[in-house]
C-alpha cells in the first residue's frame, strides 16, 4: 500500500481478482482486506482531480471495491467498514472521461446500495446520502451510457428503500430535487430500461 499510482496498479488488478476467492475473503480476512482497500482507496484520492482523468488505477480500485461487496464476509465486511471513503473516491472518479472507469463507478454504487439495503445492522443515513452525492454527479456529468446509467438509478432506488434510513433518504432526496434529475433520464436517450428504473424512483418519492 506504499507503491505510488505508476506502480500500485498491478496489485490492484491482482486485488480485485483474489478478493473474489471465497478462502482469501473468509471472515477471518475482514482486517486484511480493510487494509487492502484503504491503501487503494488512499491511492485513488490521492490523484486529485486525476481520479477522474486518470484511467488504471480509479478503474481498478472500482472494480476491487465492487468484487469487495460481493466477495465474502471478510472482504465485504472491510468494504462496509470504509463505505463513507468508497463513496467519496466513487464520486471523485464518477466524472470520468473514460467509459471503462464509468462503468466500474457505476457497478461499485450499485453494489453498495445492495450491501446496505441487505445489511442487517442499521446503516446511518449520512452513509446513504453519499449515494445520492455520487448518483448526482453521475447524472450531472452527461457522460454516462445507457448501462451504468440503469445501475446508477437501480442503487438510487436501492438505498432510498433501506430500512431505517430510507426515509430520510426520501426526504433530502426531495429537498435536493432528485425527481426533477430523474425526470431528466426519463426525457434523455438512455433506453426503456433507465426509463422503467426512473419511473420506479418517481412512484418512491411521490
Amino acid at each position: 500500500t506504499g507503491w505510488g499510482p505508476k506502480h500500485a496498479f498491478p496489485a490492484l488488478d491482482l486485488a480485485r481478482m483474489a478478493v473474489l476467492h471465497p478462502d482469501a475473503a473468509s471472515s477471518k480476512r475482514k482486517v486484511y482486506w480493510e487494509e487492502v482497500l484503504r491503501g487503494a482507496l488512499d491511492t485513488c484520492l490521492g490523484l486529485g482531480d486525476g481520479a477522474a482523468t486518470e484511467v488504471a488505477v480509479p478503474m481498478l480500485t472500482m472494480r476491487l471495491v465492487a468484487n469487495s461487496f460481493k466477495g465474502g464476509i471478510g472482504a465485504a465486511g472491510a468494504a462496509g467498514s470504509l463505505m463513507d471513503k468508497i463513496l467519496e473516491c466513487a464520486n471523485a472518479c464518477a466524472p470520468s472521461n473514460n467509459k471503462n472507469v464509468r462503468l466500474s463507478v457505476a457497478t461499485a454504487v450499485l453494489n453498495a446500495s445492495s450491501y446496505m439495503h441487505a445489511s442487517s445492522t442499521p446503516i446511518s443515513s449520512s452513509s446513504a446520502i453519499l449515494i445520492l452525492d455520487v448518483v448526482g454527479t453521475i447524472v450531472g456529468c452527461g457522460k454516462y451510457e445507457p448501462e451504468p446509467i440503469v445501475r446508477s438509478l437501480v442503487a438510487l432506488g436501492t438505498t432510498l428503500l433501506i430500512s431505517g434510513s430510507g426515509a430520510e433518504v426520501q426526504r433530502v432526496a426531495k429537498e435536493r430535487g432528485i425527481g426533477s434529475m430523474v425526470q431528466g433520464v426519463m426525457s434523455s436517450d438512455h433506453g426503456n430500461m433507465s426509463k422503467a428504473v426512473a419511473n420506479e424512483i418517481l412512484l418512491i418519492l411521490s
